[in-house]
């Protein structure tokens, strides 16, 4: 893969740029390269190095596709550039094992292929998985349907299983996720052509092909197996057949899209509200299900069509913009720049309000969905098929923003692709609260950086603040007309002096400790649910501690709430004083004394206990 890495960064730009734009970008690639040889020389870790030249590298690419004088623009050169990205993208994603729900769908795939059947009782029994790497799949998910004669079925609809077969027939794995990746491409030229169609110029187009393309979420989607990218495809293939009155265009788009996940019927009923034709479309994917299953609504029941909480929606909502773990402004921060093209609707293109209204439902039914956040999956699973709609509202806008703003999530998007490639099994992150980078952080320097990333998965005060933000910003700016009004280098200033602000606050201790972060020094004890727990994020977590074990963190001074469970009693000893607490089944909170700031040991002196949080008063 490194030759076929360096002959592409070599020959792909013959494709698409010319004359002194084509000699630049060779210098530039050739200065990085050798920048990246020195460094490997003093830090000589070959598959990171190689990773982030190979991105950094790509990200030349495209901003002289993007800013370049001399270019041979197409969405079809554009397309052949995605189709090599990807098929470069696939062997770095399958260095981890397929997860979450790809074993399922593949094991569909490997049943239609070897038994012309959906029953997957024999792909349990002979352990079929195995082969891809998750040999401790024998047994069906939690709540999977099963026939009348113990067939065994999958809960995920078929037919993208049916769409990978001749591709796993010929390849493999290898081939089933090329099938995922061949829709990708046709993903990036629909969604150009539709920039087209709409009326966006070049320059913009050209600006926003990358973001789009090769940056979360719709790279890891179209490097995996998911029916994320298939349905985008699908939803802008639907939106545009529409657009141009063309049955043929967008009844059979519409007809893979609600074939693909039963909830974007969701989505279908959007796009076709006032089409009494498409209807049956609509019922299509229950018939589907009942004839395989015999049960029309499988795992679903129609209690979920019931509205929910009205705070599930905000903090549903809030999390898609601002969690850091799995929301846009971390995740895929150049749709951010959506919101500035919502709330300038006017000035955007029919397809992009279209696209918004159509998706106004399945938003409403899955915001407060507590698998928003999660689902064993990569982050923003549920909104993929919407990706396209964005890139068209912020490609309308594209002259409006910020060039500075623009190179900050240039910057951060190649950073989260330099990290998903290298590390593809942490793409499929436990759902704690905590992100990578907080993380990493809290255990560097034994301290709570954590708690100043937003996290709606664990409320905690960065996450209204983070909202807040986000939307005084962009609506200050649809006010003043320009993202970023004083110019280039004022949002780069901004972010870094924010940066320097939040990693000052961040070494200090913070006012609550979770004990289950990792900023806790945990000397001994064990965490609480076990990590791969079913819905593990609907626990109260935390860490327990036996007779003897103990933990180490940062605390202020001061008085605090300790909350606790214990069901043997005992007593703990924090900063010096002892506790005697008793046993009972149900969660503790007493309060507990720091005399002053810094770090100390809660040293469990018998009985066992499980430690929430700690929290000043």
């Amino acid at each position: 893969m490194t030759v076929a890495t360096v002959l592409a960064l070599l020959l792909l730009p013959l494709v698409i740029l010319r004359r002194r734009t084509l000699a630049a970008y060779y210098g530039t690639i050739a200065a990085i390269w050798l920048f990246a040889t020195i460094v490997w020389q003093r830090v000589p870790l070959f598959e990171w190095t190689f990773v982030a030249v190979t991105v950094i590298s790509f990200a030349a690419l495209a901003l002289f596709i993007a800013a370049g004088e001399h270019v041979r623009w197409s969405v079809n050169r554009a397309a052949l550039i995605a189709a090599v990205v990807y098929a470069l993208a696939i062997p770095r994603m399958l260095d981890a094992p397929i997860d979450g729900d790809e074993p399922f769908y593949l094991l569909q795939t490997a049943s239609l292929t070897a038994d012309f059947d959906l029953d997957l009782a024999n792909q349990y029994a002979n352990r079929t998985a195995a082969k891809w790497g998750r040999d401790n799949i024998t047994e069906p998910q939690v709540g999977d349907p099963r026939g009348e004669h113990g067939e065994l079925y999958s809960r995920h609809e078929p037919f993208l299983a049916v769409l990978m077969v001749p591709g796993y027939a010929l390849f493999g794995i290898h081939g089933a996720v090329a099938t995922v990746a061949l829709f990708g491409v046709l993903l990036v030229r629909s969604t150009l052509r539709w920039m087209e169609d709409e009326g966006v110029s070049e320059e913009a187009a050209r600006g926003v092909f990358a973001f789009f393309a090769f940056a979360p979420p719709v790279l890891f989607y179209a490097t995996r197996i998911w029916p994320e990218v298939p349905a985008a495809f699908f939803f802008v293939e639907a939106l545009r057949g529409m657009r141009e009155r063309r049955s043929k265009r967008w009844l059979p788009a519409l007809l893979g899209l609600v074939l693909l996940k039963l909830r974007f019927v969701l989505v279908a009923a959007g796009v076709v509200v006032r089409r009494k034709i498409a209807i049956p479309i609509l019922i299509l994917p229950l018939l589907v299900i009942w004839f395989i299953t015999g049960d029309a609504d499988n795992v679903h029941t129609w209690r979920e069509l019931i509205p929910m909480n009205p705070m599930r929606y905000l903090v549903g909502l809030g999390g898609l913009l601002a969690d850091g773990m799995s929301g846009i402004a971390f995740q895929a921060p150049f749709y951010l720049f959506a919101l500035y093209a919502i709330l300038r609707r006017k000035k955007t293109p029919h397809g992009f309000r279209a696209g918004l209204l159509a998706s106004l439902l399945y938003l409403f039914y899955l915001v407060p969905r507590g698998e928003w956040f999660g689902g064993w999956a990569p982050p923003l699973r549920y909104i993929v098929f919407l990706m396209p709609v964005l890139a068209l509202g912020i490609a309308s806008v594209w002259k409006e923003i910020s060039r500075g703003a623009i190179a900050l999530v240039a910057a951060w998007s190649a950073g989260l692709v330099i990290y998903g490639l290298t590390y593809p099994w942490r793409l499929f992150h436990e759902f704690t609260g905590e992100n990578a980078i907080g993380e990493w952080l809290s255990q560097t320097y034994e301290s709570d950086f954590s708690r100043l990333f937003p996290s709606f998965i664990r409320l905690n005060e960065a996450a209204w603040w983070g909202v807040g933000a986000i939307v005084v910003v962009a609506c200050g700016a649809a006010v003043i007309g320009r993202i970023g009004p004083i110019g280039p280098i004022g949002p780069i200033a901004v972010f870094a002096l924010a940066l320097a602000l939040a990693f000052n606050a961040g070494t200090r201790p913070a006012r609550v400790v979770e004990f289950e972060d990792t900023h806790v020094r945990r000397i001994s004890g064990r965490i609480y649910p076990n990590p791969y727990t079913l819905m593990r994020a609907t626990y109260r977590q935390g860490w327990v501690l036996d007779a003897g074990q103990e933990i180490s963190f940062l605390a202020k001074a001061g008085t605090h709430d300790l909350d606790f469970i214990t069901g043997l009693g005992g007593a703990f000893e924090l900063a010096g004083r002892t506790y005697t607490v008793r046993p009972d089944v149900r969660y503790q909170r007493i309060a507990v004394t720091i005399p002053s700031d810094g770090r100390l040991t809660l040293r469990c002196l018998t009985g066992g206990i499980n430690l929430d949080r700690m929290e000043r008063r």
